[in-house]
């Protein structure tokens, strides 16, 4: 309730002294973020089908209920605040003033054109505020902080006025507080007992029931089947593509679509270990392990020759040439990665199972980082199919590795691998223990020099700089000119 309430102070203060300086400037000095693919994506996640998309997609994977519910009934408050007020206060957007002045045709005041609050912003918070109360702290922050940028590029593309958008943040966040308390107190999901025969996530739960009390007061509850689920993620998806355009629903799919199906596959890579135990398998599995460097070598030069072919100039990086904000990010992703890969190498000791470090939120950090490294170069790479072929391979490859190295470890230690097995999962990251102290504690600078990942880590590091020298400086702009 604080920060809801210094949401409304810094939106009423905005409209006083911020709106019109902020308008003056973008009028003088356009931002033009929102023509890049990968902005224009982000900004997806302000529309109430894709946060509902997105929640389905989580459910599916997870099974959990609540947060689909909280969100739900947080967009569905948002929805019946935002157009109310939309049309009572009848504030006309920055860009539509701009045409006015234009035209003399006089814009009509539908929702299109109308600016206070911002109700993309609001979905965004709505989400953040929803899903804050099941993940741990940085993903939390990851979330306001994705939320926040949607409200800023709002402002950018001349779509709403600073006080618009604090205004939306505030009227999210309330609605996704409201909604946590009306399904705590109102549709709490409560099984129909709680002795020994209750699932096992029910028994405990807080709050929920009194130790001595079997029958507890019974609220309503919420079963939703997979089939259920996936016909609404489906009918979610139609309607995006109804409000906002075919294009941006190919757009959207190609980058959420896509990218929930790898990392569901890579997430549950293992579970083939359990249903295939063919010899011939195991050697097939071995065959991909082997070569996966090697493939991921000839896809980045293939994929980079019909960049180049194609004329599509890598993102800026050269601190000395207006950089690309794309490319930076994607220099970030590649530290990041090898960083990881640093670490784990350094707790990996051959013939122990390795529980320390990076092991502990992960099982395959050396594979986390590996994919951080190639995410980071598709984003300095100008060209939205290269992730569709490369992570396509990734996943096949580093999969098939991933279920041949288990199936190994669990010969070789058994019930301490299963035990293992249980607590951490394989590939995206628990947050639950974060603690950057216990990443280092146990590293051995012996252990990681006698992998030769020294050579790696630098060679992953000059990927993004040899790409910017050789490929966007020397033939890009000094042979094509481009």
């Amino acid at each position: 309730m604080v920060l809801i309430a210094i949401l409304g102070f810094l939106a009423v203060w905005s409209y006083v002294n911020l709106d019109q300086r902020v308008f003056s400037l973008l009028c003088q000095k356009p931002v033009k973020w929102d023509r890049n693919f990968w902005v224009n994506a982000f900004t997806y996640l302000g529309k109430a089908p894709v946060l509902i998309w997105l929640t389905l997609i989580w459910f599916l994977s997870t099974g959990r209920h609540r947060p689909l519910v909280i969100v739900l009934l947080a967009l569905l408050i948002v929805a019946f605040a935002v157009d109310p007020l939309k049309v009572c206060v009848r504030r006309e957007r920055p860009y539509a003033i701009i045409k006015a002045h234009s035209t003399p045709e006089k814009l009509p005041h539908w929702d299109d054109y109308l600016s206070f609050p911002s109700g993309d912003t609001a979905v965004a918070f709505a989400g953040a505020t929803a899903i804050i109360s099941f993940v741990t702290w940085p993903w939390a922050c990851l979330l306001l902080a994705a939320s926040a940028g949607i409200a800023l590029l709002r402002v950018t593309a001349m779509a709403h006025y600073p006080s618009d958008v604090l205004a939306g943040a505030a009227l999210g966040c309330f609605a996704g507080w409201v909604a946590i308390q009306i399904e705590q107190r109102w549709l709490a999901l409560r099984p129909r007992c709680a002795g020994p025969l209750a699932p096992a996530f029910w028994r405990g739960y807080p709050g929920h029931w009194p130790g001595l009390n079997p029958l507890p007061p019974q609220g309503l509850r919420f079963n939703l089947s997979r089939c259920t689920a996936i016909l609404a993620a489906t009918v979610a998806a139609v309607l995006f593509g109804l409000f906002e355009g075919f294009d941006d629903l190919l757009n959207f799919l190609a980058v959420y679509g896509l990218s929930a199906m790898f990392i569901f596959a890579l997430a549950n890579a293992c579970v083939l270990s359990e249903l295939v135990n063919s010899e011939r398998f195991v050697c097939v599995l071995n065959w991909l392990r082997k070569r996966r460097i090697l493939v991921m070598k000839l896809a980045f030069a293939i994929m980079v020759a019909e960049n180049i072919i194609g004329g599509e100039k890598p993102h800026e990086l050269n601190p000395f040439d207006e950089p690309s904000g794309i490319a930076i990010i994607g220099l970030m992703f590649v530290v990041a990665g090898a960083f990881i890969r640093l670490v784990a190498r350094g707790h990996l000791v051959k013939g122990r199972l390795s529980t320390t470090g990076p092991y502990a939120m992960i099982r395959h950090p050396l594979y986390l980082g590996s994919l951080l490294v190639v995410v980071g170069i598709l984003f300095q790479l100008n060209d939205w199919i290269n992730w569709i072929v490369v992570l396509t391979i990734f996943t096949i490859f580093h999969g098939a590795a991933i279920i041949y190295e288990e199936r190994s470890l669990e010969k070789k230690f058994g019930p301490r691998w299963h035990l293992y097995k249980a607590e951490v999962p394989a590939i995206i990251p628990s947050l639950r223990n974060w603690s950057f102290p216990m990443w280092t504690r146990g590293w051995s600078w012996r252990t990681y020099r006698l992998s030769s990942e020294l050579w790696g880590t630098l060679s992953l590091l000059s990927l993004p700089w040899v790409i910017e020298l050789v490929v966007e400086d020397f033939l890009f702009e000094r042979m094509l000119g481009v």
